[in-house]
């Protein structure tokens, strides 16, 4: 049975007001009761009714995340992000709760904010995020958007610099002595794929290359994605010499599609990845990637939900985190030279 602070106050023979004005530190109870109290409370094993607690403050002390993707394709990149959030989370005596939404229907969203279930939510990879926004403005929900960079005036993000990124490891290709660079796309992901796009395009432009329509291929989050569209690639008269995969799921798939049509990588054509995935580094070869600092952005975006809770007349905090160019095995110049090993920060 659960110590209560009627039990405390008949051991110690202390009014209730007493001991409940002791255990929530108020001044108006002398350090010697205070100490009193809180020794008592330790001894007893009391622990205090959060639930009821947090009912007065208006308080829940509970964010939420909420994902509008299938977790099987994305488990890999949560497995990263969500230990730093939830590290940062706990640090805050604050807990993190887990929203899915794979139908991309914003009805259990409307429960959550209605409901006050959590006092602040983390949008992750939604392809509904207009309206899920339009929806926590409406109700006036903290939140913050996690991993993508949001053009909406008035929202918060934390997100990897994806243009830097891709400018950085397209630059690296072009500097090993590739011309006909393919590029695989991925629409559903908003911003992300735009920044991305836009730093292949840069690092083409700066060195007076041409952006090729045909060199420029879809990807979309299902299974064996990259692999179809590296196959379109390698149906071309002129094949790419190398392939600027949009993550490193991606560029696993774009290998076995490589290797089935008895080529090598980077012999034949170099393949690269971005996102900095464990699975970048089990690859034979190992995949030459951009790696962002996933564990990293989870405790920035909790952190910085955290500060919006608190005070929500701050302004918008928009933040982009610097990523790192790994430079591995998965890539060589057309005349099959295999780099050296590096690592970059950008």
């Amino acid at each position: 049975m659960s110590v209560t602070i009627e039990d405390i106050s008949r051991k110690l023979g202390i009014s209730i007001s007493t001991i409940s004005k002791a255990l929530n530190g108020y001044t108006d109870v002398s350090a010697r009761t205070r100490d009193l109290v809180l020794q008592t409370a330790q001894e007893m094993g009391y622990h205090p009714n959060t639930a009821a607690r947090n009912l007065r403050r208006g308080r829940t002390d509970k964010i939420g995340i909420i994902i509008s993707e299938s977790i099987v394709y994305i488990s890999e990149y949560l497995a990263e992000i969500i230990p730093g959030a939830a590290l940062t989370a706990e640090q805050n005596d604050t807990n993190l709760i887990l929203y899915t939404s794979v139908d991309n229907s914003i009805a259990n969203l409307t429960r959550i904010c209605r409901s006050r279930e959590v006092d602040g939510m983390i949008l992750l990879w939604s392809s509904e995020m207009s309206s899920m926004i339009d929806l926590l403005e409406l109700e006036k929900m903290p939140y913050i958007i996690i991993g993508r960079r949001s053009e909406r005036a008035g929202t918060s993000y934390v997100a990897p610099d994806n243009f830097e990124g891709a400018k950085a490891i397209t630059q690296h290709l072009i500097e090993l002595g590739h011309r006909r660079i393919g590029f695989m796309l991925r629409p559903a992901l908003g911003t992300t794929n735009v920044d991305r796009f836009a730093g292949y395009r840069a690092a083409l432009d700066n060195a007076g290359l041409p952006l090729i329509d045909e060199l420029v291929v879809t990807t979309a989050i299902e299974h064996r994605s990259g692999y179809h569209a590296m196959n379109t690639l390698l149906d071309l008269l002129e094949p790419p010499t190398a392939v600027f995969s949009f993550h490193d799921v991606v560029a696993v798939d774009a290998m076995v599609a490589v290797k089935e049509r008895g080529l090598r990588v980077p012999d034949d054509v170099s393949i690269t990845g971005f996102d900095g995935l464990r699975s970048s580094l089990i690859t034979t070869p190992r995949l030459t990637t951009v790696r962002q600092p996933l564990q990293e952005i989870g405790q920035r975006t909790v952190s910085t939900l955290l500060a919006l809770i608190e005070d929500p007349s701050l302004p918008p905090i928009r933040e982009r985190v610097p990523v790192h160019l790994e430079i591995r095995e998965s890539t060589a110049s057309p005349q099959h030279r295999t780099p050296t090993s590096d690592h970059h920060t950008l």
